[in-house]
């Protein structure tokens, strides 16, 4: 963004210093790849998450050229650094089980609760309910949700 100062990899600026850390710990204690991470304080407009902090706090956001496809932002630095773990853990799970695998959907699902359960089993248990309450609005039959992962 223009008049933002770069950072010290030459990113721009918009994100403390604090959460960097934590999300960089978080990343190793999962063993995840930098292409897993959203990208920290640079804003994006390729559809690849990207994490920043505002006046009103923390977000989250998605953006393809200049169309916004998700932004989420809370004041709660612990909410927020679950948001990435849920978007970290979705793209390894994706990366372990690419769409067009066998059972592709139940293996990602699985994949994405274990690794957020080796984190934080609320966590897990938050990201099955939002899951299981996305796909029954969208209509999703039992045979659909029958892939979901179990709790623990």
């Amino acid at each position: 963004m223009p008049g933002t100062p770069a950072g010290p990899d030459g990113s721009d600026a918009l994100l403390d210093e604090r959460m960097r850390t934590r999300i960089g710990d978080l990343a190793n204690r999962i063993g995840a790849l930098p292409q897993d991470l959203p990208v920290l304080g640079s804003v994006r407009g390729d559809s690849t998450p990207y994490c920043l902090r505002g006046p009103d706090g923390w977000h989250l956001t998605a953006r393809e050229r200049d169309r916004i496809l998700s932004d989420r932002s809370t004041a709660d630095p612990d909410e927020f650094l679950r948001w990435v773990a849920e978007s970290v853990s979705e793209r390894m799970s994706r990366r372990l089980h690419p769409p067009g695998s066998p059972d592709f959907s139940r293996a990602s699902w699985k994949a994405q609760y274990d690794i957020l359960a080796s984190v934080d089993q609320s966590w897990a248990d938050t990201w099955l309910a939002t899951m299981r309450s996305r796909l029954v609005a969208a209509g999703a039959d039992t045979d659909v949700l029958a892939m979901l992962p179990g709790p623990a």
